[in-house]
């Protein structure tokens, strides 16, 4: 009966469909803003800084780089089959403690993010997943977590922010009854992540939490990994404007994307106080905001496809700056490499 339930929980809620079921009506548009600029490789003129301005599975270490060092996280490159001591020596020169993360630097929709609490875990991540160049970052410990979609156009010294969405981890509340693993196994939202949260024996999954009692039990603000997303923006405010502004006045050539940002307290943030961000991504972010479970199917729709405007729009006024377009051969090499109509 469960199963069942879950099945038609899966259906009904658009957020969890495949990607490709969520983008089919938007090709249309991007087809008709392709021929209007002439080049479907027209996102490369989005962010000049970065490679096809973002749009492929962009490299996370040079686009970090881009960011001055007070603002971002701690990272690292850690290069294809670098052994398990090499990675020890680079967190003990650079003062970094249990736990990191460690990711793909190549990567998308949360693909084999882990936040690595002891030296073991860390070795068995590296034998899993080292045949790849990987990301080593600090782990920031600040309780929130948003993605901000930032847009300027080349002609105005200042942008704006579109959208804010707010990231919450799987988060289960006790009933004094049920066990831990129950609790996440029976739950409509969370089921899919049951095998996984417990893989590493960091909960004790027989546990029984008190009524009312609330575990966090996965903190990775990661649709694809379980997370909920929340539009939150009403919190957008002329002074988080102008400290995003501050941000992007140093990145000569960023135009569109979102930041994923970890941060204390809303009115730090505003300040410019407790905050840090954790990655930056161009013309391939999605306004995350539109996963909200509050928001229908055609909502997602609309928002998809305005922002796929603001970049067309970006694109054309960069192009008679002098800016140049991906080739249809590299678009090519693009969709391969990266294709939502192969992505579950």
């Amino acid at each position: 009966m469960f199963k069942l339930r879950y099945k038609w929980y899966r259906l009904t809620h658009w957020e969890f469909w495949p990607m490709w079921a969520v983008y089919l009506p938007c090709i249309f548009y991007y087809f008709w803003i392709s021929l209007k600029s002439r080049s479907f490789g027209f996102f490369k003129a989005v962010n000049p800084a970065i490679v096809h301005g973002g749009m492929t599975l962009e490299d996370k270490h040079f686009v970090n780089q881009l960011l001055p060092q007070r603002y971002r996280a701690k990272s690292f490159l850690v290069t294809s089959g670098t052994t398990h001591d090499a990675v020890e020596n680079i967190i003990k020169e650079n003062e970094l403690n249990y736990p990191v993360i460690l990711k793909p630097n190549n990567g998308c929709r949360g693909r084999n993010v882990e936040l690595i609490r002891t030296r073991e875990k860390g070795k068995r991540y590296l034998r899993d997943y080292g045949n790849e160049d990987l990301l080593l970052e600090e782990y920031i410990d600040f309780p929130n977590e948003i993605g901000v979609f930032y847009i300027r156009f080349p002609h105005e010294k200042k942008g704006f922010i579109s959208g804010i969405v707010e990231k919450k981890g799987i988060m289960v509340t006790g009933d004094g009854r049920q066990t831990l693993k129950e609790l996440v196994k029976y739950n409509l939202r969370y089921h899919a992540f049951y095998s996984e949260i417990f893989l590493d024996g960091q909960h004790n999954g027989n546990y029984i939490p008190n009524e009312n009692e609330q575990l966090l039990v996965s903190s990775i603000g990661n649709h694809a990994r379980g997370a909920t997303f929340y539009d939150a923006s009403d919190k957008i405010s002329s002074k988080l404007t102008e400290l995003f502004n501050e941000i992007c006045s140093s990145v000569k050539g960023f135009h569109y994307g979102r930041f994923d940002v970890k941060f204390n307290t809303w009115e730090e943030l505003e300040n410019g106080e407790n905050f840090k961000i954790i990655e930056l991504n161009g013309a391939a972010s999605e306004p995350t905001f539109i996963y909200d479970p509050g928001h229908s199917y055609f909502f997602a729709i609309k928002e998809i496809m305005k922002h796929w405007d603001y970049m067309y729009t970006i694109a054309k006024l960069n192009k008679q700056r002098g800016h140049h377009f991906t080739n249809i051969e590299e678009c090519w090499k693009i969709l391969k490499e990266f294709n939502p109509f192969l992505t579950s």
